[in-house]
């Protein structure tokens, strides 16, 4: 695997994606055009108050929005972005105390096997909070603003998924629609031996043409719209640790 890793400061998050290729000519003045024709894109740096309650990203310097933006625009023929320590370091941990406990049941569908917690089983606290706010039109603002995304998007759907030594999550495309797929990882510990990878296959289908891994408290943001991806098996090499995902789908508005 091939990492990019940019810093725009020695204090904030780190900007890092597996990217083996990248495209020439493609820059954030461009993308919206290029996308959808002729747009008239959002001030990016618009981000609602809510949000810094939940990250640090939402007051971090122009300089580091900038250049997550330029991140994810330039991020190969699947536009993406991967951020470490996206969230405030305490809710980080909420989160995965909150996931550990939280109530999980196999997937209702067959050829996915993996588990799910749906929102409507779990008690109050920081886990239906966070997933309230992705859910929220905040939450969905404060993504489209973090990447610069042109067009309005309302999230269509939140899940949060465990899997277990043996689980995996085969390939799959989620939408024909346009907008992004939002992934925050809450695995501690990772190691590579354990798997549990997000990975894109190259069109040519001979190779990964990135590979994700699921980093405690960070966030993967891609362009979703017909981009086949799977996660690769929890291995036995995890065996005593789960691997704990959560994902919006913040798609164009209706």
């Amino acid at each position: 695997m091939i990492r990019a890793t940019e810093k725009s400061s020695p204090d904030s998050p780190a900007t890092s994606s597996p990217r083996p290729e990248r495209p020439s000519g493609f820059f954030v003045a461009n993308f919206a055009d290029s996308v959808f024709g002729h747009v008239r894109a959002k001030p990016p740096s618009a981000f609602p108050p809510s949000a810094s309650g939940w990250s640090p990203l939402a007051n971090a310097s122009p300089k580091l929005h900038d250049a997550i933006r330029h991140e994810f625009v330039s991020g190969g023929r699947v536009p993406h972005v991967c951020l470490q320590r996206v969230l405030l370091p305490e809710r980080a941990e909420a989160m995965r105390l909150a996931l550990r406990d939280a109530r999980f049941q196999r997937h209702h569908h067959g050829p996915y096997p993996l588990h799910i917690a749906p929102l409507a089983q779990q008690a109050p606290g920081v886990l239906s909070d966070f997933c309230a706010w992705l859910a929220s039109e905040d939450g969905a603002d404060f993504h489209a603003a973090l990447v610069g995304w042109p067009q309005k998007l309302e999230t269509r759907q939140v899940q949060v998924s465990r899997m277990d030594v043996g689980e995996q999550f085969p390939e799959h495309r989620d939408t024909d629609e346009e907008g992004v797929a939002v992934v925050y990882n809450f695995t501690r510990p990772w190691q590579e031996s354990f798997g549990g990878v997000l990975a894109f296959p190259h069109p040519d289908g001979d190779r990964d043409l990135m590979r994700v891994p699921p980093i405690f408290n960070s966030v993967f943001i891609f362009r979703a719209v017909n981009a086949p991806h799977r996660v690769t098996e929890w291995l036995p090499a995890a065996q005593g640790h789960q691997r704990y995902s959560i994902t919006a789908f913040m798609l164009a508005k209706r």
